[in-house]
């Protein structure tokens, strides 16, 4: 006996539902049988309960031409089918579940659908009327209607399918669990696009889709496919090509018509037909419930996702990266430059290394020329603003699996980064580095109240760390103190900072009555002191004047720096040589918190005198009447001020030995920060050597 079809039904605990199950696919075998096509039922009880297996005993199978009944324990519909699609004796597959029905026309139709579209394609029912628990019709529609770019997005097919058995030999269902995964059926549905297989539907067919509220489609919400090869660049951007052409920056579907849609299937008396006589087998489905319910189309699904995930890769190939950088942004100094010289570093000692920078947050100008070239950037803000920001989480996620899923990540503190780990971690396997640089500290009422992001970070996600490293002690330090970190490597890998000078060589102090601010002009810099500071200025000497470099917010308040005449705004500023600090008595520096400010280290290397706040590490490098003038940190603005007025005093009144603070500043600088001493300790921190691969 040659069977034409064979039908693979899972079955785990739905023997409530298993009499009218059986009783619609049996409609649709005689039907299928009255037109010459001979089935084949196969069971598949996956850990069955025992109402379920009784009844799989006892059941009649004559309305079939032949019948399984296969037992296994995989505890997963994906393996399970795929046991039943091994045991089919069929030329063609169609999946089944134990609690939907079908129209009596299913298997007629999607067989000759079949037959007529070919080997490579995959056949799904029309129509599906969802019923139970919620209520809702849905239209679907082939492959050139709906476009592979939604696949990246969304399932726009259903489970239950018919194909060829052929494809069994190149695509399988996967076991979907564990983590965030689910929707075997959606991940075998991009394998069969990724290999090649193309969608179509069997006109005027229903699926009647079961909702139970425990079903597996419910407890799945939120969760995201196993990664497939359809995600990989080289497999994705063929296969979008042209589908991106066509929906770049235009609405692709601008003609769904729901009102006429439903207005079609209540007059239509195909489905009428066939709607009642699935209702003969379970009333729950009803004809003119259909006046009231939602309807929708597989083809108006999301495209944003797959749209900006085609932007973003279209320009890789599939070779994986070694180290992913999660920035918000490129700017010239703070972290980013911090991580970017490890990078550098790294890069130097394993010239073989792939380094991939992925930027999350808006920025008018990233820094691209700071990028050594092995790097490549995406700023997937910029992209995925415009489709739909919402998506930047999963689209960072699928980029890190498709090329780089043995990377290590180096992860920035800000949003971004923590949004991405706060959502999909759980998919993760990378070693992962994060640096820790310092926590925001908010003055409320004069009491700093401390933010603790950074903390919490680590708190929640110190499995998926494999190092902390910071450019101070302090951050590590505030961190044990409240932190179980046993596992983790803590380093405190101070920045490098070039200096051609000798501290012998430093040309002695002499007075100018020029002193310079420069840093970012926002909150956490503090730049309101400026004001008081210089205000102070005018009464102790007023020939000294104060020069500020800088951009942000802090120039919708210019106003009261430009009243000042001991106080002379320079504008933004890209590197430090640029500031001429040889020019200066002193950096003045001010902040609310820190780690250890790249701008300090550079000043003490051109010979500059630095006076600055003790908060967060900036006391490592800043040793108070040894290397530069530390001030007593006070919440109070005032009281701040006049600590900076009194430092700045000592500067004028031969009170201090300024030429032996530089020098001592230069001796630090040549002894921790030399380009020798932070690539010994880059090496000892990432377990490399000179020239050998990672």
């Amino acid at each position: 006996m040659t069977i034409d079809y064979s039908i693979v039904l899972n079955l785990h605990n739905e023997a409530p539902y298993l009499k009218r199950t059986l009783q619609s696919l049996a409609q649709a075998a005689n039907f299928a049988r009255s037109k010459g096509l001979m089935s084949e039922l196969i069971l598949v009880l996956d850990s069955a309960d025992a109402a379920t297996r009784m009844w799989v005993e006892k059941a009649d199978y004559s309305d079939f031409d032949a019948h399984k009944i296969i037992e296994v324990n995989n505890r997963s519909l994906g393996l399970s089918r795929n046991d039943g699609i091994a045991a089919a004796s069929g030329e063609y597959i169609t999946t089944a579940d134990g609690d939907d029905l079908i129209s009596y026309n299913f298997f007629v139709n999607l067989y000759e659908t079949l037959v007529e579209q070919g080997k490579s394609t995959i056949v799904c029912p029309e129509h599906v009327y969802s019923f139970g628990d919620r209520n809702y019709w849905a239209q679907f529609s082939s492959t050139e209607d709906v476009t592979n770019i939604m696949l990246f997005g969304a399932n726009p097919y259903v489970s239950r399918v018919g194909f060829h058995r052929s494809l069994f030999e190149q695509v399988q269902f996967i076991d979907a669990r564990g983590g965030m995964k689910a929707f075997e059926d959606w991940h075998f549905n991009c394998e069969a696009v990724a290999a090649g297989y193309r969608f179509d539907v069997a006109k005027n067919t229903i699926l009647f889709y079961r909702q139970r509220r425990n079903s597996i489609m419910t407890s799945s919400q939120g969760r995201v496919i196993p990664f497939s090869n359809f995600y990989m660049p080289t497999v994705y951007t063929r296969i979008c090509k042209e589908e991106y052409k066509k929906i770049n920056g235009k609405s692709w579907f601008d003609n769904l018509d729901s009102n006429k849609l439903r207005h079609d299937i209540l007059n239509s008396s195909i489905m009428l037909e066939l709607i009642a006589a699935a209702n003969y087998i379970e009333p729950r489905i009803e004809f003119n419930q259909l006046k009231y319910i939602n309807m929708g189309f597989s083809k108006g699904g999301p495209l944003a996702a797959g749209g900006a995930y085609y932007e973003a890769v279209h320009g890789l190939d599939d070779d994986q990266f070694t180290d992913v950088v999660l920035f918000p942004f490129v700017s010239r100094g703070g972290g980013e430059k911090y991580i970017l010289d490890v990078v550098k570093a790294l890069l130097k000692l394993d010239p073989t290394k792939r380094i991939l920078m992925l930027s999350g947050e808006k920025y008018s100008e990233h820094a691209l020329d700071m990028l050594p070239e092995q790097c490549v950037f995406i700023d997937l803000y910029e992209i995925c603003s415009r489709w739909q920001l919402n998506d930047i989480n999963f689209i960072t996620l699928r980029i890190i699996q498709a090329v780089a899923s043995t990377s290590m990540l180096h992860i920035k503190a800000c949003p971004y980064a923590f949004s991405f780990f706060e959502r999909y971690s759980a998919e993760l396997t990378n070693q992962a580095v994060f640096y820790y640089f310092c926590e925001s500290v908010f003055s409320v009422h004069g009491v700093g109240v401390t933010d603790g992001s950074g903390l919490y970070f680590i708190s929640e996600f110190s499995p998926k760390l494999s190092h902390i490293v910071s450019d101070q002690q302090a951050s590590i330090r505030y961190a044990q103190q409240r932190l179980e970190l046993d596992g983790l490597q803590l380093a405190s890998l101070y920045a490098k900072c070039d200096t051609p000078l000798h501290p012998d060589s430093l040309a002695p102090f002499i007075p100018r009555k020029r002193l310079l601010w420069a840093s970012r002009l926002d909150y956490q810099k503090r730049p309101e002191l400026i004001a008081l500071i210089a205000t102070g200025l005018l009464d102790y000497d007023p020939d000294i004047s104060l020069d500020v470099y800088g951009t942000s917010v802090f120039i919708e308040n210019r106003a009261q720096l430009v009243d000042l005449p001991n106080v002379n705004y320079r504008g933004g500023f890209k590197r430090y040589a640029d500031l001429n600090p040889g020019s200066y008595d002193a950096l003045v520096y001010t902040s609310r918190f820190d780690g250890l400010p790249n701008i300090l280290l550079e000043s003490m290397a051109e010979g500059l005198l630095v006076m600055a706040p003790d908060v967060g590490g900036i006391s490592e490098i800043v040793e108070r009447d040894r290397t530069g003038l530390l001030i007593e940190n006070d919440f109070d603005d005032a009281t701040m001020a006049n600590a900076y007025l009194e430092a700045i005093k000592k500067l004028y009144d031969n009170s201090i030995d300024i030429d032996r603070l530089r020098q001592n500043a230069l001796s630090l600088i040549l002894e921790r920060h030399s380009e020798e001493a932070y690539m010994a300790h880059v090496k000892e921190i990432f377990h490399l050597a000179d020239g050998q691969h990672a």
